[in-house]
């Protein structure tokens, strides 16, 4: 892999470093966290969650959503980037920004490639950054704006000189960074999602004789076989289907009327046992309608039993739908 020397501070400036602020720290943060975001979109869809330079204990995204580690491409995608940043001091969203990470020894000067030793075990560091925050808040009043892992392993953030207009090779390589980060933005920034259920085969339970007089009347008992879908939005207007993740779920739809008088707290108790397992659900009588979900169902059939207050309305054996 070929590299492009960092710009360090000349030596007259590593004496008396300029420490990056806290403001491009964090703006930097989130432009590589974009880079990550867009790479685990075009890897993987929206189905995990992008790996982050920033460690916290907070890190496992929307419901259903796999780890980052999960996937080789984005574990690969986290060690390329300290890999640069232990070459270079910089990654994109610090190139762009004109900061980079140095070594700070506590008895020698500030400056020179971190290295990807350290570039890696300060990764590891930064979850202690990551305990209620405050390792990345200490930049905030730490004199040389240092968090915990930079202290710990002897690095500090700090400012570089922009690249001179005749050195074609730090131009095109600080080019390249912003188009980096701006597929990112357009790719990895999830800005809202839309989702909704489609509904698949059913299966209509035949119910068991109903006694006249009872106060509730059943309708219908439906077992469904449905799919759940979610899409992230993105900044970018294309929308690929393909990037849509699914699950797969079984309702059952139970419908009655009120026949006659029942009391304003009564419930409804759809009882199903499958796959050995037996799940009550209650609803009130008011409703007229419920959707409940059938777990652990397996191939086996669903035994449905619907009751009232204790009393029993009627029962069937509901066969599951076939898979799409």
């Amino acid at each position: 892999m070929t590299t492009t020397p960092l710009a360090l501070p000349a030596a007259s400036d590593v004496a008396t470093p300029s420490f990056a602020s806290w403001g491009r720290r964090v703006v930097a943060a989130f432009l590589d966290g974009a880079v990550l975001g867009a790479v685990a979109w075009f890897a993987v869809g929206d189905g995990v969650v992008g790996p982050s330079l920033q460690p916290t204990f907070d890190s496992a995204g929307p419901e259903a959503t796999a780890p980052w580690t999960s996937s080789g491409v984005l574990v690969g995608a986290w060690l390329a980037m300290l890999v640069l940043q232990g070459l270079t001091g910089q990654t994109p969203g610090r190139r762009v920004l004109d900061i980079a990470v140095v070594r700070a020894p506590v008895d020698g000067p500030v400056g020179g490639r971190p290295g990807v030793l350290r570039s890696v075990v300060r990764w590891f560091a930064h979850l202690l950054d990551a305990i209620l925050l405050l390792g990345y808040l200490r930049p905030l009043w730490h004199a040389e704006r240092r968090t915990f892992a930079d202290s710990v392993v002897g690095t500090a953030v700090v400012r570089c000189p922009p690249p001179r207009p005749r050195d074609g090779k730090a131009l095109a390589v600080t080019l390249a960074a912003w188009v980096v980060v701006l597929v990112g933005l357009a790719f990895g920034v999830r800005i809202g999602e839309s989702g909704g259920v489609d509904r698949g085969a059913q299966s209509v339970c035949r119910l068991d004789a109903q006694v006249a007089d009872a106060p509730v009347h059943v309708r219908a008992v439906v077992l469904v076989r449905e799919t759940e879908w979610d899409r992230g939005i993105r900044l970018w207007p294309w929308v690929d289907e393909t990037r849509t993740t699914e699950r797969q779920r079984l309702s059952l739809e139970v419908s009655w009327d009120a026949t006659g008088d029942v009391g304003p707290e009564a419930q409804l108790l759809a009882r199903t046992t499958a796959g050995g397992s037996t799940v009550d659900n209650e609803v009130s009588v008011d409703a007229g309608w419920a959707s409940f979900p059938v777990e652990r169902a397996g191939a086996g059939p669903v035994d449905v039993d619907v009751s009232v207050d204790g009393r029993s309305l009627t029962s069937c054996t509901a066969r599951l739908p076939a898979a799409a």
